[in-house]
């Protein structure tokens, strides 16, 4: 089994697309890819995206059956000092273990930085996931469509098909090392 540590910034359908394309083996990765059993999503947010946190449950619920995740967050919206960085990189290697998969694809760029940094310390695989321009485009529509539903959504009668909507079915994750 593994465990997934996305960084959650205001598109959470990217990480629902990686939790996804690893289950199925559909990556691309400088080895055979096969399935990865992940069994745990530790999601690293800050307060400013707590909205898209509730969005990422709805769409792990609805869409996929998903709901072993966990939020981590951050003491701040941004790293805006060294200091900040050095926690944040801290914070992430005492969270990461070698063979973890780290998908730094959304949130800050500092904060997805120190996370890289402190994953390719302990050995954990570095993993992110593509979308075209023009599907972002399309999934912040249905995103700010259905944000106020999703964030409602407690069990899966809650659940609309609009919310799966934003999983992209072009999606591409790439696995580094």
């Amino acid at each position: 089994m593994a465990r997934l540590i996305s960084t959650l910034g205001k598109s959470p359908g990217g990480i629902a697309e990686t939790l996804l394309n690893l289950k199925d083996g559909k990556f691309v990765a400088p080895f055979d890819p096969s399935p990865v059993k992940v069994d745990e999503l530790i999601v690293v947010k800050t307060k400013e995206v707590q909205e898209s946190y509730y969005v990422l449950k709805a769409i792990l619920l609805c869409c996929s059956g998903f709901t072993n995740l966990k939020p981590l967050e951050l003491p701040f919206d941004d790293v805006t000092t060294p200091d900040d960085f050095v926690e944040v990189r801290e914070t992430m290697r005492r969270l990461l273990r070698a063979g973890d998969f780290l998908d730094f694809t959304g949130g800050r760029k500092a904060i997805s930085s120190a996370a890289v940094l402190a994953a390719r310390e302990v050995g954990a695989h570095l993993v992110s996931t593509l979308i075209s321009q023009e599907e972002y485009y399309v999934q912040n529509k249905i995103y700010n469509s259905v944000k106020e539903r999703a964030t409602r959504v407690y069990k899966r009668e809650d659940c609309v098909s609009l919310i799966c909507d934003l999983i992209s079915k072009d999606s591409k994750t790439i696995v580094f090392f």
